[in-house]
């Protein structure tokens, strides 16, 4: 009986049992009125379909928004696509600790000096470059990408150089990835890496959008943005005669 009385609470087994009802109900009335008996069968076969019917269409639509639930919640998955300056300034904004970006020579940073220095006053910044004052570095480069440099030095990194919260650093080696990254070590951290190409110029390449929930993809990045920031060096800006 409890269970019974658990069936009767669940909507959907309202149209089996009304269908149970017209059916006994169907089934009784033949018996004081035998003329109605074919009819009565007649009228349970098609309460029966029209019930087999709902039932259907009910079961249907459940599996239908299962799998919808389903869709909505399950991991988007890692998406490449081309290089996103609205998701640069999003990152940028959302930065709570710390801003990363990493490049050839750091000449797209995502926000001018202003900016920059200005941001600098609320958190922190690394920025990390190849060493483009080392003319053998930018041969390197050259050969690596097969193009020239955009920039032959660091020198539009100066305004950033005395500046307490903001680490420049340097790399005698080309690096395959251009990142802007913010709180990489927290449970919200988020980055976009982009590829630097062969023969391509400039920053339009695919990319990554990774978030902590991309944990084997955030991770492996977060690991080469480490290592690379632990290979590189502080950078000094050179004087006019070429020493620091």
């Amino acid at each position: 009986m409890k269970k019974f009385r658990a069936a009767l609470k669940n909507k959907s087994n309202w149209p089996s049992l009304a269908t149970l009802v017209l059916i006994l109900g169907c089934s009784l009335f033949s018996f004081w009125d035998t003329k109605f008996s074919e009819q009565a069968r007649s009228a349970a076969f098609a309460l029966v379909a029209v019930e087999f019917f709902i039932m259907l269409v009910v079961h249907l639509e459940e599996v239908k928004g299962a799998i919808g639930e389903i869709r909505d919640d399950a991991p988007k998955g890692v998406q490449l696509s081309k290089w996103n300056n609205n998701l640069d300034g999003q990152i940028i904004k959302e930065a709570e600790e710390e801003l990363f970006f990493s490049g050839y020579d750091i000449s797209r940073l995502g926000l001018n000096r202003e900016e920059l220095l200005a941001l600098s006053e609320r958190i922190q910044v690394r920025l990390l470059a190849m060493n483009m004052d080392d003319k053998t570095v930018r041969e390197l480069f050259e050969a690596t990408f097969g193009r020239e440099p955009g920039q032959k030095s660091l020198d539009h990194l100066r305004p950033y150089a005395s500046k307490t919260n903001i680490k420049i650093h340097t790399i005698d080696f080309p690096m395959s990835i251009y990142v802007t990254a913010r709180d990489i070590n927290k449970a919200t951290g988020r980055m976009q890496v982009g590829f630097l190409s062969y023969t391509k110029s400039g920053y339009n390449s695919h990319c990554l959008d990774l978030t902590t929930a991309d944990k084997d993809w955030y991770d492996y990045y977060k690991t080469q943005i480490d290592l690379l920031w632990t290979a590189s060096k502080e950078w000094t800006p050179q004087t006019k005669e070429g020493t620091p």
